[in-house]
């Protein structure tokens, strides 16, 4: 959902690039699978799974950015007025070929693990 985001901001910040990418760092089911057994776990299970979501506008969307929801939105907090705008409105250019109907319909995937101790 924030992948967009990350990516303007990365390019924009490369001195904060592993701030920004912290949220997409348990992406490999290795290394998941890895930090469960290395805390106890057993019987680990990791899933990757697909949630499809919706927003009524790229507004709706944007608020929680606007509200600093996060370690990305705070870092685009931090840009000065021109930079946000900038930002703001590449991210919606990019985001229009998720809109349909009016809406926007995204998808985000992640990694579930589980396991017992």
């Amino acid at each position: 959902m924030w992948g967009i985001l990350a990516d303007v901001l990365g390019r924009l910040l490369p001195d904060q690039q592993p701030i920004i990418q912290l949220s997409f760092s348990l992406a490999d089911p290795a290394r998941l699978e890895d930090l469960l057994t290395s805390t106890g776990f057993q019987d680990i299970r990791v899933e990757r799974q697909t949630r499809e979501g919706g927003f009524d506008s790229f507004d709706e969307y944007w608020e929680p950015i606007q509200a600093g929801i996060g370690s990305i939105p705070q870092i685009y907090l931090a840009l000065p007025d021109a930079e946000r705008c900038a930002v703001r409105d590449e991210v919606k250019g990019r985001l229009a070929e998720f809109q349909s109907g009016g809406r926007l319909r995204m998808s985000v995937e992640m990694l579930i693990g589980s396991g017992r101790k």
